[in-house]
């Protein structure tokens, strides 16, 4: 007679085993979904950049800016990050000179944003802003303000000039945006060849100009200098003379002869029988006869 089987004897059916890897799957998913939700919490912010909020409950934060670090947000929810240290953007911009003449510029434009006033920037414009505001403006000034100079003024000496009018212009047109313009720089000026030779040509010529006329002006300097002292030594000459009369002249024979008495050097003095009644002086001295 044949025994009946013991449940706790019996292997694991079909069924059981079906189960059992349905519940691994489901718990697996589970942890996945529960990972996935997990890191879409957690934004890290790098260094020199802040963040703004937005909520699927109240959209932008306007009170909070998010600052470097790591920040825990809910999923549903989204974080802008900005850059808030200095950039550069190079552009390549294609103006008219005063004279229609057309010039191609490689320029470079110096902005950053200013962190206190995110929550504005991002409710007004977004993180897009160098495109919609930045870019425009920048093509906008250069047009207006390139468009007042030659090719000559914008190729060379005026190039300084158009740097500090643009960046000024670019000022007042983002005064209202949290964004500040830092500067503005021209890095090259590219003319057609015929206008760029030119414009060297007189240039050169200019210079050359200017170096004649400084040799010239220093020669004009050097002249007056010789005329004046000229007239000054002719003056003097006149003084002397006037001042040169005979009485004047045999007292300072007297005053001579007296400092000559009082040297130690033998000599003969007798008195009133020079010329003009002066002293004629003998050298004694037996060393140094035929002196």
């Amino acid at each position: 007679m044949e025994m009946p089987t013991s449940p706790l004897h019996m292997k694991d059916s079909p069924v059981t085993f079906r189960r059992s890897a349905r519940g691994r799957a489901v718990a697996a998913g589970a942890a996945l979904l529960a990972l996935s939700l997990l890191s879409g919490c957690i934004e890290s912010i790098d260094p020199g950049k802040a963040g703004v909020l937005w909520t699927i409950s109240g959209g932008t934060d306007l009170k909070t800016i998010y600052r470097e670090g790591v920040q825990v947000i809910a999923p549903w929810n989204t974080l802008y990050i900005y850059d808030l240290r200095t950039q550069e953007s190079r552009l390549s911009l294609h103006v008219l000179s005063v004279s229609g003449l057309a010039i191609d510029m490689d320029t470079s434009v110096l902005y950053k944003v200013q962190g206190n006033s995110l929550p504005t920037l991002q409710e007004n414009v977004g993180p897009d802003y160098y495109h919609v505001l930045v870019a425009p403006y920048v093509m906008s000034e250069a047009r207006k303000i390139v468009g007042r100079f030659t090719p000559s003024q914008i190729y060379s000496s005026q190039r300084e000039t158009i740097e500090r009018l643009i960046r000024d212009g670019l000022k007042e047109k983002l005064r209202n945006y949290p964004i500040t313009i830092e500067g503005f720089l021209i890095r090259d000026v590219r003319l057609p060849r015929i206008i760029r030779v030119a414009i060297e040509r007189k240039l050169t010529e200019e210079q050359n100009y200017q170096r004649m006329e400084y040799v010239l002006d220093v020669a004009r300097k050097e002249a007056q200098k010789r005329r004046i002292e000229a007239e000054g030594i002719e003056a003097f000459q006149k003084i002397v003379q006037s001042n040169l009369t005979r009485s004047y002249l045999t007292w300072k024979g007297i005053e001579a002869t007296e400092k000559i008495a009082k040297s130690p050097n033998a000599k003969i003095i007798i008195i009133g029988s020079g010329k003009n009644g002066l002293p004629v002086i003998l050298n004694a001295d037996p060393n140094r006869a035929g002196q």
